[in-house]
């Protein structure tokens, strides 16, 4: 009888080294879970060896796949868009931010039963702008949202050219629809030429300032004919009210509309003319915009504005996004990786009335970025006009080049300290705040160091108050 199974439904030898793959790859997980690691890549890492295609296998039993990509905000709108949807279907995400290759498989593996059936239907995905090109054409994505495109880690994307040119790629493998950002000028050329369904989001025009301060931006010329775009406002960075004057290019009118209205986002949708307000679980206009992105896109989903509502009631924050630790003073903790992201943290730090202490903790391995030039990019020359800022502690692999940075952007160097052991810089910043009465401490990291950042404030947090929670997020 056995013999004549298998004739009639044979198993390939690639079939079995999926399953021993995804057997082994469990098991590690599981293990990981037990010891109180992380499992939201390593397992992948290990399938993908054992098993190249099995991205593929899982992807094929998929209904549909939700995909955020983008330079900044990945993180903070896939996690409130999976707030929103788990309250109607139980759903595959990686919501953590593991957004390369084996980060998505973890997260699908997670759903997978033991012999290799998925168990949920819908995957909502974070994905690595480089790596989207790489997975698109394994996954049935038929909502692509793209937040943002600003300059990124130069060792890993090149240039803003690359990165544009890398989420095209994976945007013209998907029959889907894009949602794209219409404020900015990058992704709006993206939507412009894909050939599905393209709708749009963005602020209210009475958003728009005036640019006050003399920084960077990123797409400041005419992807369609190479002229220099006018501005009528900016909202941050490069995200704004925009035209060109020799083309037809510009900002069109969004699709959703979002504006502010104390601690809730009115949101209008010009197709069906409905307006809503949702409240905001986040603080800074580019985490509004994070809102916005992920409310627009569950009414994509067509998810009822109670799941919404729900969702958002219940959002919590990913790991340091600005999350709150009982230490003595209370610090909060927050990741940077590029200049325009490092810009919205510093500028939400400096809108704080209190008096502050400062940790800036960079490092230069792989995950962070070895190009550290970015540094020179960043409003670094906020934290020297903001009288508020009473000391700063560098630490990291690149400690000095950052009080370097500080040093030229005009901050005192008698308020300056260096510390390149970052468990001591941490016990520093602490010791200054206290010392001087003050009510709370920054702490702003790059990637592989905001875990062990998180761990060593939860160390150093009062064991009487109630675990770290998360303030608003600004990334």
């Amino acid at each position: 009888m056995k013999k004549y199974l298998t004739k009639i439904n044979p198993v390939t030898e690639e079939q079995e080294l999926q399953m021993i793959g995804l057997w082994i790859a469990k098991c590690i997980s599981f293990i990981l879970r037990w010891m109180g690691k992380s499992a939201t890549s390593f397992p992948g890492k290990i399938a993908l060896r054992l098993s190249p295609h099995l991205l593929d296998k899982l992807g094929s039993q998929l209904s549909r796949a939700i995909v955020i990509t983008g330079t900044n905000g990945k993180t903070t709108t896939t996690r409130l868009l999976a707030s929103m949807l788990k309250q109607e279907e139980p759903i595959a995400t990686n919501a953590e931010g593991a957004n390369l290759k084996q980060g998505i498989l973890s997260a699908l593996m997670e759903k997978t039963s033991w012999r290799g059936r998925l168990l949920v239907t819908t995957a909502l995905l974070e994905i690595d702008e480089a790596t989207l090109p790489q997975v698109a054409s394994s996954l049935p994505i038929q909502l692509l949202v793209i937040t943002n495109i600003f300059r990124d880690q130069l060792d890993r994307y090149g240039e803003l050219d690359t990165t544009l040119q890398k989420i095209r790629e994976g945007a013209e493998q998907i029959q889907g629809t894009l949602l794209v950002n219409a404020d900015d000028p990058l992704a709006r050329f993206i939507g412009l030429h894909h050939k599905g369904q393209t709708l749009t989001y963005g602020f209210d025009n009475s958003m728009a300032r005036e640019e006050d301060r003399q920084v960077m931006k990123d797409g400041a010329f005419c992807l369609e004919c190479g002229h220099l775009l006018n501005y009528s406002g900016y909202f941050y960075g490069q995200l704004g009210v925009y035209n060109c004057p020799s083309c037809s290019f510009g900002r069109p009118d969004p699709d959703f509309v979002g504006s502010l209205d104390h601690h809730h986002l009115q949101i209008y949708n010009s197709q069906d003319q409905n307006k809503w307000t949702v409240p905001l679980p986040v603080k800074g206009l580019f985490n509004v915009d994070n809102v916005l992105a992920a409310v627009a896109a569950a009414h994509v989903c067509k998810l009822r504005i109670e799941s919404m509502l729900k969702g958002l009631a219940t959002y919590q924050a990913p790991t340091g996004r600005m999350q709150v630790f009982q230490t003595t003073p209370v610090s909060i903790l927050n990741l940077i990786k590029n200049p325009a992201g490092c810009n919205g943290v510093l500028e939400t730090i400096c809108r704080e009335g209190d008096a502050k202490v400062i940790c800036l903790a960079i490092n230069d391995e792989a995950a962070d970025g070895r190009d550290v030039s970015w540094l020179w990019d960043a409003d670094f020359e906020l934290l020297a006009n903001d009288e508020s800022i009473v000391s700063i502690v560098t630490s990291g692999l690149r400690a000095r080049d950052m009080a370097v940075r500080l040093k030229y952007a005009g901050y005192p160097v008698k308020q300056l300290y260096v510390e390149t052991d970052f468990a001591t810089a941490l016990d520093k910043t602490l010791e200054l705040a206290n010392n001087m009465s003050i009510p709370s401490a920054f702490v702003m990291t790059t990637y592989t160091l905001v875990h062990l950042a998180a761990e060593l404030l939860k160390e150093r947090s009062d064991t009487n108050v109630e675990g770290a929670y998360h303030r608003a997020s600004v990334s």
